[in-house]
């Protein structure tokens, strides 16, 4: 193993001019860009598009200048509204288009050649509606023959019902605010949709596409008057077992902890090295 795995990685997955290799896509061999739990029981999830245009929320600006990452919550719950809006923002489906195979879709977060990698799940543990438990995000809906539709999409799939909250914390470091959170989104990464098409360059678009929809749900959150604190430092074979994932065909890449603050945004308990400008 190199001394300095970080930096054979970055160097391994670098691009240059006089060494890069054409190659053709296979495009029988193309992974599935969706996945499916069919044995799971289906919740659907109010929709969030007429809520959003009648939402009285600050804009853009405001949201990207209120934004912190926040450690403390409240015990109030989500509710499925906004919780459905913490999905749809950060990965759900905001247009489709008819292709000569079927329907695709437009998502809200950017992904390095339309292959999406990333799935999300959600450990639930206090969100009016929904039992405490682990949730996978079902973007899209799938018809007779197993193709992608709109019909049956933005919905969870249930795939535990217990109180995860000890689970959670300690997988993430003992970070007590995932057990205090009222959901913790996990986003993995389907290692082979990228690496069809970009080998091992694909590992950096992994990174960069689950970073993307972590923005958008910190932006979506504070829209809702929510907290949000993304989260990179965990025990990963720990929440890889949680999700009852392996960590090498689909693997934990991301996490965030949303909840209620526990006091209003902006106050030093929450806002934690945060350079003053210089004068």
């Amino acid at each position: 193993m190199s001394e300095h795995p970080g930096r054979a990685f970055q160097e391994q997955t670098s691009y240059h001019r006089e060494s890069m290799e054409e190659h053709e896509l296979d495009w029988r061999s193309k992974p599935p860009v969706y996945k499916f739990y069919s044995y799971a029981p289906v919740i659907g999830l109010p929709d969030p598009a007429p809520a959003l245009d009648e939402y009285p929320g600050p804009d853009i600006y405001q949201c990207v200048s209120r934004r912190r990452s926040v450690r403390s919550f409240g015990a109030t719950p989500l509710s499925l509204l906004e919780l459905s809006r913490l999905l749809w923002a950060s990965g759900g489906i905001t247009t489709s288009y008819i292709t000569p195979h079927g329907q695709d879709f437009y998502r809200a977060a950017p992904t390095a050649g339309a292959l999406y990698p990333i799935e999300t799940y959600v450990v639930v543990n206090r969100v009016e509606g929904l039992e405490p438990g682990l949730y996978h995000y079902r973007v899209a809906g799938v018809d007779i023959l197993e193709r992608p539709i709109t019909e049956g999409s933005h919905a969870l799939e249930q795939l535990k019902t217990e109180d995860l909250r000890g689970e959670i914390s300690a997988a993430a470091l003992d970070q007590l605010m995932c057990a205090k959170a009222a959901a913790v989104f996990l986003w993995t990464a389907v290692f082979a949709r990228s690496i069809w098409k970009y080998r091992e360059r694909a590992y950096r678009y992994f990174y960069l596409d689950a970073g993307h929809m972590a923005a958008q749900l910190s932006l979506a959150a504070v829209a809702q008057g929510l907290g949000s604190c993304p989260i990179a430092a965990f025990y990963d074979d720990e929440v890889n077992g949680l999700l009852g994932i392996d960590g090498e065909s689909e693997g934990i890449v991301y996490m965030t902890a949303v909840g209620r603050p526990s006091r209003p945004f902006g106050t030093k308990a929450d806002v934690r090295h945060t350079a003053r400008p210089k004068e």
